[in-house]
Order: C-alpha cells, then structure tokens, then sequence
C-alpha cells in the first residue's frame, strides 16, 4: 500500500473508531450511565465510589499506569511530534 492508501486507512480507521464510540458513549450518557464505557472498566475493576487507594487492586494500578503511558505518548507524539 502507498503512502496515500496509508494516510486513507489510517483516517477511516480514526473516523469510525471515533464515531463509534462516541455514537455508543453519548446514547449510554442519554439512557443510562450504567451503559458507559467508565462503568464498565469500574465494574471489570470492582471499584467502588469512595474507596481508598490502599483498597485498589493491582489491575486498577495496572489499569492507571497503562492509561498514563498511553496519554503520555499520545500527547508528546501527537502534540509535540516527539517520537517521529
């Protein structure tokens, strides 16, 4: 595949991602909260409002850490053009 059909793919592939979850997100907010993709991870996670940190288990952390990582390079990658 060319570099055109790259830049191609990789925009449907955002445009869909994107649009699905947020087609998803947005009905769960509108119907029920209990839908949402938050209440799930927190229900897989068997996290509780108002519990303490020294509760949290190690897939929280692991959880946390992954989305830190993850938010990390995504900003300094696609925010600043580090990593290229």
């Amino acid at each position: 595949m060319n570099i055109a059909g790259w830049h191609r793919f990789w925009l449907i592939w955002f445009c869909l991602s994107f649009g699905t979850f947020l087609t998803a997100e947005i009905y769960a907010l509108c119907t029920d909260w209990h839908r949402t993709l938050s209440a799930w991870v927190w229900s897989f996670e068997k996290f509780q409002t108002g519990q303490h940190i020294a509760q949290w288990t190690a897939l929280h952390l692991l959880f946390i850490a992954a989305l830190l990582v993850t938010d990390v390079w995504l900003l300094g990658h696609f925010g600043f053009g580090w990593w290229r």
